[in-house]
């Protein structure tokens, strides 16, 4: 679960985890700036650190996976609209030629409009049909979703291994052969295969949802697009944060390793937009070991943060902006 804190919220959070002086020295900014929402807070945490070197790459895949939802939105909304001009054009259609019959024993529009009640299988399986015509198409909307991910983890990993060198002084260029980042991608791709089929399932739950209730056109928009925005403040984030998070630690953890480090370790990242951290990434905190052992966090493996290659499941990665630094 996440939210956004607001600079006094973030300020305290980031004190409880700090020594007694420097939590002390944040209280008396705070005091000082008389709790003004505007007070910007010092926090010289190095976990804090490291998810502000992040935060412009999480904004970066929330807003490419935005303009993937968005072109579906968009899609979704105008079949919905050419679905109820059509709909009243085939009345209109079928009410001139009752009136030009005048048959009043069995009119053409009581057998049109005519349908079977609400609670039986064949409307329901007509309701499902239509709620998957008027959904955008997956197949072309999970390539370009793939697309954007991909772009954006190339571009992480390029700045973030550039950025782990930095770190510890190395004036080389940072870069990985070109396998080893295909890899990692198709890793990732197979991880986020199923997201497309499962966000169009959500809209057509909810182009449903309208259907049984009878929705007029613009009632039926409204709700699918409230659908697509829960999508992406919800759903679209935790991608974000994830995969921001695997890319990153993926990259520092190659950058280390090219740049001879021979000890990592374990840094709990301050991030304020987790609201209950994981209390076992809480104390694996400060755990060192060799470059080429993993770290253990109450029994679940890792070789770096969001590494999930030695059995760590979605309970131990998603969200989490832990990382991993160079100690010797």
């Amino acid at each position: 679960m996440s939210e956004k804190l607001s600079p006094i919220s973030r300020a305290l959070v980031a004190a409880s985890y700090m020594d007694a002086p420097k939590a002390r020295q944040v209280l008396m900014l705070i005091c000082e700036g008389g709790m003004r929402e505007t007070v910007k807070p010092i926090v010289n945490d190095p976990g804090a650190a490291h998810y502000e070197k992040r935060k412009k790459f999480i904004d970066r895949f929330h807003s490419a996976i935005t303009r993937s939802l968005d072109y579906a939105r968009h899609e979704t909304l105008r079949n919905i609209e050419w679905h109820f001009i059509d709909t009243r054009r085939d009345l209109v259609s079928i009410k001139s030629a009752s009136q030009n019959t005048g048959d009043d024993e069995q009119k053409p529009s009581d057998r049109a409009l005519r349908t079977p009640s609400p609670d039986s299988s064949q409307s329901k399986e007509k309701k499902k049909s239509l709620s998957s015509r008027l959904a955008f198409e997956v197949a072309p909307f999970g390539v370009f979703l793939a697309s954007v991910l991909r772009e954006e983890q190339v571009v992480t990993i390029t700045r973030a291994g550039q950025a782990l060198f930095n770190e510890i002084g190395n004036d080389d260029t940072f870069n990985l052969p070109d396998k080893t980042v295909e890899n990692f991608l198709k890793q990732r791709a197979n991880l986020l295969a199923n997201v497309p089929d499962e966000i169009h399932r959500k809209i057509m739950d909810a182009i449903n949802e309208g259907l049984e209730r009878g929705d007029s056109r613009r009632a039926l928009m409204e709700r699918i697009s409230g659908a697509f925005d829960v999508i992406q403040e919800g759903r679209a984030r935790t991608i974000a944060n994830t995969e921001t998070a695997a890319a990153f630690n993926f990259a520092r953890d190659k950058a280390m390793r090219e740049a001879g480090v021979s000890q990592k370790k374990w840094l709990f990242s301050q991030s304020p937009l987790i609201k209950e951290h994981r209390p076992s990434h809480v104390e694996a905190g400060g755990q060192t070991v060799s470059i080429d052992e993993p770290f253990d966090v109450d029994g679940v493996r890792f070789m770096y943060p969001s590494d999930s290659s030695l059995g760590a499941g979605p309970e131990d990665i998603i969200n989490c902006h832990c990382v991993s630094i160079a100690v010797a």
